[in-house]
């Protein structure tokens, strides 16, 4: 009776999420079946992506309230020491790219891919660059090390953003030729 209970909990979960069309408690799908199922259908959906531009954009909102409340702070770059009145709008590109990656990755858009890509490896370099200046520390080994996983997750998840429409219809015309 228990485990008949259990299994229709977890199918009800399941039902929720979209991931189980029809269920049946005596004989039915089994529980590790209706796990890969759901797993399957998220993958293919990209909801991990989407949580992660989620986070993105809350991160993004995060460095706009940093750089508000704490216009002191002196960003750190590829080794140099921002400062002066321009540190104000270098300090802006990491909420702006937050942002940027945010709702790319929210809506699966082909570009953001690369964004992502591209501004990861900005950040290990800047990274790297500031060990080597200003000394070892733990968090910026964190930073590194996390962002080193995550590039390799985001490569490892590219057919999420991959253009439905493939380049060749895309570069022809929608409209029907006209003869002459």
């Amino acid at each position: 009776m228990a485990e008949c209970t259990s299994h229709r909990v977890v199918a009800g979960v399941s039902r929720l999420l979209g991931s189980l069309k029809e269920y049946e408690c005596d004989g039915g799908i089994s529980a590790g079946k209706e796990t890969e199922d759901m797993t399957k259908q998220t993958a293919q959906r990209g909801l991990d992506i989407k949580l992660f531009g989620a986070l993105f954009v809350l991160v993004g909102l995060l460095d706009v309230l940093i750089i508000e409340f704490f216009p002191a702070y002196a960003l750190k770059l590829f080794g140099v020491t921002v400062v002066g009145p321009l540190a104000y709008a270098v300090k802006l590109h990491s909420p702006a790219v937050h942002f940027l990656i945010g709702y790319g990755f929210l809506f699966l858009r082909p570009w953001a891919w690369g964004l992502a890509m591209a501004y990861g490896g900005f950040g290990l370099i800047s990274e790297l660059m500031n060990q080597l200046e200003f000394g070892f520390h733990q968090l910026r080994m964190a930073f590194m090390a996390t962002t080193a996983l995550f590039l390799c997750y985001v490569a490892w998840r590219r057919i999420l953003f991959a253009d439905p429409v493939p380049p060749a219809q895309r570069l022809t015309s929608s409209s029907p030729e006209v003869p002459s």
